[in-house]
C-alpha cells in the first residue's frame, strides 16, 4: 500500500469543515422548524373551525328539538320555569346530548326531589347548593370538543388544567342567546351574517369560565360589552396581562374562528373594522357587515 493511500485513509474532517456542517444543518433547521409550525398550526385552527362546528350544529338541532327555542345564556330550559325534565344552565350545557355526549350531560345533573324514571326531576349545573365534589370533577371525556388546541391557557406548567374539567375555549353569543330566543325568527339579521359562538381563551376571563352555566357567554350579559367591542373586536395572541374578560380572544394568529348562526364557521381576519364586528355580533340591528367582513 502506498503512503498516499495511507495518508488518505488517516485524514479526519477539520475544524473549518466540521464548522461547515453545523452551520448547515443550523440553516436547514431554521428554515424547517417554521414549516413545521405552519403545519401544527394549520391542522389546530381546522380542530377548532370542526368545534365550532360541531357546536353550532349541535346548537341547531337543539332548537329542532325544542320548538325552535334557543338555549338561554343562563336559565332554565327548555321551559322557562322549573319544570319536570327542565333544567338550568347556558348553551354549552344544554348542548351536550346533540354532541354524542348524553352521559356526560346526565353526569352533570343533579336531583333536587326524586328521580322521574332515569331522568331527574331538575338539573341544576354548577349554582346549586347541592353540587357535590364527586359531580364536579367528571372527567372531561368528550367534552374536549370545547377546547381548542391552539388555546395556550389551557395547561398550567406543571402540565395540568388550569381549571377544573368544565374549562372551555369558546363562547356563545349573548345576544343570540337571550332567554326566550327562537331560531331564526329573532335572527332578522339573517342566520349567516350573525355569529353565534367564537373562540375565548380559557385564563381571559374572570377566573376561569365553565360550559355548565353561564360564564360561557361572551356578550349580552356583561354591561360594559358595548365599550369594550367598540375599542377592538378581539384579542390575538393576548398575554396574561392583556387578556379581557369582554372581548373574544384566539390563540391563532392574524385572526379568530367564529361558527355562525346557520351552521357554517369561517376565519375572521384581524383587520376587521369594530364596526363590521358589532354587525355580525347583533343579529337584529337591521345592518350588514362591511366589505372587511
Amino acid at each position: 500500500m502506498s503512503w498516499f493511500s495511507l495518508s488518505l485513509r488517516k485524514r479526519g474532517f477539520t475544524l473549518i469543515e466540521l464548522l461547515v456542517v453545523i452551520a448547515v444543518i443550523a440553516i436547514l433547521v431554521g428554515l424547517f422548524l417554521p414549516a413545521v409550525q405552519k403545519v401544527r398550526e394549520a391542522a389546530s385552527r381546522a380542530q377548532c373551525s370542526n368545534n365550532l362546528k360541531q357546536m353550532a350544529l349541535a346548537t341547531l338541532n337543539c332548537a329542532d328539538s325544542n320548538q325552535q327555542r334557543l338555549p338561554p345564556d343562563y336559565g332554565w330550559y327548555p321551559n322557562p320555569n322549573p319544570a319536570p325534565y327542565n333544567g338550568e344552565g347556558g348553551p354549552l350545557f344544554f348542548i351536550q346530548p346533540y354532541l354524542e355526549q348524553q352521559s356526560l350531560y346526565e353526569s352533570s345533573l343533579i336531583a333536587n326531589g326524586n328521580a322521574i324514571g332515569s331522568q331527574w326531576n331538575y338539573s341544576y349545573p354548577y349554582y346549586s347548593p347541592q353540587w357535590s365534589n364527586t359531580t364536579w370533577n367528571t372527567p372531561l371525556g368528550n367534552a374536549k370538543v370545547y377546547l381548542c388546541p391552539s388555546d395556550p391557557t389551557i395547561w398550567g406548567g406543571n402540565g395540568t388544567q388550569v381549571c377544573q374539567n368544565t374549562q372551555t375555549s369558546y363562547g356563545g353569543n349573548g345576544y343570540v342567546f337571550l332567554p326566550g330566543s327562537r331560531y331564526p325568527t329573532d335572527i332578522p339579521d339573517g342566520t349567516t351574517n350573525t355569529v353565534m359562538y367564537t373562540e375565548t381563551e380559557v385564563r381571559c376571563a374572570v377566573g376561569c369560565h365553565n360550559w355548565r352555566n353561564g360564564d360561557d357567554m361572551l356578550w349580552g350579559w356583561v354591561g360594559t360589552d358595548v365599550n369594550y367591542l367598540a375599542l377592538q373586536p378581539f384579542q390575538v395572541q393576548p398575554n396574561m396581562a392583556q387578556c379581557s374578560a369582554y372581548l373574544p380572544s384566539t390563540g391563532h394568529t392574524a385572526g379568530i374562528n367564529v361558527a355562525l348562526c346557520d351552521g357554517s364557521v369561517r376565519f375572521v381576519a384581524q383587520g376587521i373594522s369594530s364596526a363590521s364586528w358589532w354587525t355580525v355580533v347583533t343579529p337584529n340591528g337591521g345592518d350588514l357587515p362591511g366589505s372587511d367582513w
